[in-house]
């Protein structure tokens, strides 16, 4: 049990310090947009939730920590039935969420400023988020048919 915490923990700082330390180069280096309309660089300061969606909601960040809270409650009373895989995927959406999170509270929004074609403008934290919310679905999936 406590390896799995530590792995979860030390999977969370890492995104949050990769995800922080990718915003302030941007910041600091990115003047003006650089790439095309298939790949760009450009800096987007998006209050909303994820895709922009409730954009200018004060209120989104008491729902960020309302979330963190669930799942924070869920991997407590659940962490001994958690797989490592689960631990590890578990760990990537805490720590995108978090990173986000010290975005809403020191930068009153979040910075995107990667942009794929029709996408909508993203972070390394997102980047995180969205890959551990797919492994955990797949997962779900996998146990769902695995327990039939």
């Amino acid at each position: 049990m406590k390896k799995k915490i530590r792995v979860m923990i030390i999977l969370l700082i890492s995104i949050v310090i990769i995800d922080q330390i990718s915003k302030i180069l941007i910041i600091n280096f990115l003047k003006e947009p650089i790439g095309n309309d298939y790949l760009k660089l450009e800096i987007v300061n998006n209050t909303g939730m994820a895709f922009g969606f409730n954009s200018g909601n004060t209120k989104n960040i008491f729902l960020t920590i309302f979330v963190l809270a669930i799942v924070l409650t869920f991997v407590k009373n659940q962490i001994e039935r958690i797989d490592m895989k689960t631990t590890i995927v578990i760990g990537m959406v805490l720590g995108g969420a978090v990173s986000n999170l010290v975005d809403r509270i020191f930068r009153k929004g979040i910075i995107d400023f990667i942009k794929i074609y029709k996408i909508p403008t993203f972070n390394v934290a997102d980047i995180a988020i969205v890959i551990g919310w797919i492994l955990i679905i797949i997962f779900l999936i996998d146990y769902s048919r695995k327990t039939r």
